[in-house]
């Protein structure tokens, strides 16, 4: 097809799940060769969209129109052989193969017709690497790997199937800035191949600098499509939430008093080397670095999540082990950076979800639970005004929820708990929309400066450590660099001591 050609349309598209409306009358087109980028809040439909796209969904009404020709894909195997192809923002790997062998996955040379030759696995997904210019460890299992390496895994296994369409997931939503330059790289290289893309992102910088056309949903609807020229910044985040957003980040009022967490010399001398900091109560500290840079990984030494093998930890200035039943003894919570790995219970409801951290709650003797209470607890949590759930019911499992759905109801967990010493969030704003980490910010500073409470914020994102903490440590290489406070915020300052 000729570039600026439409290889996809929709018409009407509408679909509906029990108790709510997902997408209400969709029109949409994808030319040949562009970005055509989809913004707007979570739960907005976005997801759902490009599920009926790829044939995970049906729609209830509206046609598909795929080269010209109405499609119907009853399974994503269809869509995967007509040429579209998906990159979710969840990872879909098998944790104990090696990157190749991810990448290659039901696509295995074989020898002597019997045997899965391993030696052209690792050949043609180092050509594929080389192909797209993609650092990779190709030969190790991926449950080693970083998240950004298993992102980046997952992108080569599409292009490996040479995609017409290619459906891309907040794909930068765990990358470095070098590591997203990489990946659009890669989208140049492919649109010049004539392939087209649509990116889901929250990221309106890499919206308005590698988009061709923006298309904005709210409430299950397309409000507008517009040329990225034809339409702002600030008038593109007003239509994703309808309403205007003074300012990205709510004002700061340092309130920081006595030390509550003092750590000194923690090691485990490999990735973690001799860290020491401090956080006061009422303050918000901000880690930043580079992904591996051991931002993540002093935290979870501290936590009792990985071997700590030298230091100390001292809570409100007694001495504690790194144990996660200790931490939460001592009022100190940790919302993680991988939501659905090491955050929450995919197996459980909403209702279970929401309430496991106060199980004493409402467990009787010999552990029975007392489900009228488990389920007033999960009504007011859910319920509350500081962080707004959308969800159809509370015994709706939590794998359907949106992304950002997902991230309000580990945190709504922990900030419902009548004493916090210590808030810890790594990348709380993963995947999260514009008009939601507004929410996130406003009611991290309220825990600071009305409850007190000293809040750790771990984040790959510069501009939000710098809108609203008080001090930062940056860190490289497994050791903290430097400690600034906040008169001394200066992004190129903290890029330079992070590389």
């Amino acid at each position: 097809m000729s570039k600026n050609e439409i290889v996809l349309k929709t018409e009407k598209i509408t679909k509906s799940f029990p108790g709510v409306l997902a997408l209400n009358k969709v029109d949409f087109d994808l030319k040949t060769g562009e970005v055509h980028a989809i913004c707007g809040e979570n739960g907005a439909g976005k997801s759902t969209f490009c599920n009926i796209i790829t044939g995970i969904f049906n729609q209830d009404d509206g046609k598909v129109y795929y080269e010209g020709k109405e499609v119907r894909f009853s399974h994503p195997s269809e869509a995967l052989k007509a040429g579209i192809r998906m990159v979710y923002q969840e990872r879909n790997l098998i944790p104990y193969l090696t990157g190749a062998q991810n990448i290659l996955l039901k696509e295995e040379p074989v020898k002597n017709g019997l045997f899965i030759d391993e030696k052209k696995i690792l050949k043609r997904a180092e050509e594929l690497e080389s192909k797209y210019k993609m650092n990779v460890p190709l030969k190790y299992p991926v449950s080693q790997l970083s998240s950004a390496k298993k992102q980046a895994i997952e992108i080569l296994r599409a292009l490996l199937y040479k995609p017409k369409v290619l459906i891309l997931d907040e794909p930068t939503s765990s990358l470095t800035e070098t590591e997203s330059e990489t990946l659009f790289n890669v989208i140049n290289q492919i649109k010049k191949d004539g392939v087209s893309v649509i990116l889901i992102t929250h990221k309106m910088e890499e919206v308005f600098e590698n988009a061709d056309r923006i298309s904005i949903f709210r409430n299950g609807q397309k409000v507008r499509t517009s040329k990225k020229d034809e339409i702002t910044e600030d008038e593109c985040i007003r239509l994703m939430v309808n309403r205007n957003i003074a300012s990205l980040y709510p004002p700061v009022n340092y309130a920081g008093n006595e030390v509550v967490m003092d750590v000194k010399n923690v090691s485990d001398f490999t990735l973690v080397k001799n860290n020491s900091f401090y956080l006061k109560s009422g303050e918000v500290l901000g880690f930043y670095g580079l992904i591996g840079s051991g931002r993540t990984e002093l935290i979870e030494l501290i936590y009792g999540l990985r071997l700590m093998k030298s230091g100390t930890i001292k809570i409100n200035n007694e001495t504690v082990k790194p144990d996660p039943q200790i931490m939460m003894d001592k009022n100190v919570y940790l919302v993680p950076d991988d939501r659905r790995e090491k955050g929450l219970i995919l197996r459980y409801d909403l209702k279970k979800n929401l309430t496991i951290s106060f199980i004493k709650n409402f467990t009787k003797i010999f552990g029975l639970v007392n489900s009228g209470k488990e389920k007033k607890l999960a009504e007011k949590i859910a319920k509350n005004d500081t962080l707004k759930i959308k969800y159809v019911s509370l015994n709706q499992e939590v794998d359907l929820l949106s992304g950002g759905n997902q991230q309000k109801v580990i945190i709504s967990r922990w900030i419902s708990k009548e004493k916090i010493n210590v808030l810890i969030l790594d990348e709380p704003t993963n995947g999260i929309d514009v008009g939601t980490k507004y929410e996130i910010y406003k009611m991290i500073r309220e825990l600071a400066e009305k409850k007190n409470i000293g809040v750790i914020f771990i984040s790959s994102e510069l501009p939000e450590l710098t809108g609203i903490c008080d001090r930062i440590y940056i860190f490289k290489e497994g050791t903290i660099n430097e400690e600034l406070d906040r008169k001394e915020f200066n992004d190129e300052k903290i890029l330079s001591l992070a590389l």
